[in-house]
């Protein structure tokens, strides 16, 4: 049987600089909604043909029309509401709006609001090319982490299981859409400021609980990819966990040798060791090697070469160039594996 070998972004991708022009332009009143449209219409094509000449079998538009990584949910669930202020985006140098809970979380009617944040001329490249479509969202454990709680109080486990029965719902209008992969980032299940599922067993118990019972059969392939901080004390839960295809870990924060003799069986390696935050470029040598590495260290049944975090928070030149890097070094990989 061949092993698999993949290749896909981890998020919100970085915007170039003509349409980070144009869009504080369109704020400032100084150009129109046409002009707008056009320029991430072009900037999204952009991205997805680069994909697609590097390779990767998963592709997105980049999410660019992202404002934050909550923003969708945030404008769209009934029961948030948005907020004012910007916040740090963990230690990063991004910033969201953080959302209030005023009431029950729910699912709107209207449940295809994703749909509203697609570039649709870029996606349609995506069908063109017979690639297969992807798409990354908040977990319900970090959604329910990041936004002001003024409802739920000391019943935050009914919180995160609220949020994961919108994003079990949401998964079959977005398979409707056609995406086949759907990549669930949970970073604050790893971060290591404040309490989290490192830290509180609690914590960690609300969220395989909610997992366990809203994802066990999804109508998408699931990936669950954890960022920001090292996972290695709980990779053994996340692995236990049924319905999902593969787990992702952040390398930047996660020792090799630290999760050594932990078998990933039949879940696949969603491998984030291209740096999402630094604007060194790995070589495709070197990205292939440390793969190749882990494949060896954990035994998993497939692959994913993926950017430890969304490239969002480097200059687009240097994202696109470790979207080349991440390409190359795919092609490398499945040569020396098959």
């Amino acid at each position: 049987m061949t092993f698999s070998v993949d290749s896909t972004l981890t998020g919100i991708h970085s915007r170039s600089e003509e349409t980070v022009k144009i869009s504080r332009d369109f704020d400032r009143l100084r150009t129109d909604k046409e002009t707008l449209d056009e320029t991430f219409e072009a900037d999204a094509k952009n991205l997805v043909k680069l994909q697609i000449e590097s390779g990767f079998s998963r592709i997105s538009d980049g999410q660019l029309l992202w404002q934050d990584f909550l923003r969708p949910f945030s404008e769209n669930i009934e029961g948030l509401e948005g907020g004012a202020d910007l916040f740090r985006w963990f230690d990063t140098n991004s910033f969201f709006r953080k959302p209030f809970v005023r009431k029950r979380v729910r699912l709107p009617k209207d449940k295809s609001f994703i749909q509203d944040y697609e570039v649709a001329p870029a996606i349609n490249l995506v069908k063109e090319a017979g690639s297969k479509k992807k798409l990354s969202i908040p977990g319900p454990y970090s959604l329910a982490s990041l936004v002001q709680d003024d409802h739920y109080g000391s019943e935050r486990e009914q919180l995160v299981d609220d949020f994961a029965k919108i994003i079990r719902r949401l998964l079959k209008n977005i398979a409707i859409l056609g995406y086949e992969y759907v990549q669930i980032n949970e970073p604050s299940l790893v971060y290591r400021y404040g309490t989290s599922a490192l830290t509180s067993k609690k914590e960690l118990k609300s969220f395989i609980s909610a997992f366990e019972e809203n994802f066990d059969s999804p109508p998408v392939k699931l990936s669950l990819h954890t960022y920001f901080g090292d996972c290695s004390t709980i990779l053994e839960k996340l692995l236990d966990l049924e319905g999902v295809s593969e787990v992702g870990i952040d390398f930047t924060q996660t020792s090799l040798d630290s999760i050594d003799g932990i078998e990933f069986g039949e879940k696949a390696l969603a491998c984030g060791c291209v740096d999402g935050r630094n604007s060194l470029v790995e070589t495709p040598e070197w990205i292939s090697d440390y793969c190749l590495d882990a494949v060896k260290t954990l035994e998993p049944s497939g692959l994913v070469i993926l950017p430890s975090s969304e490239l969002k928070y480097l200059p687009r030149t240097v994202a696109d160039e470790k979207i080349r890097a991440i390409g190359k070094a795919t092609s490398a990989v499945r040569k020396s594996l098959n």
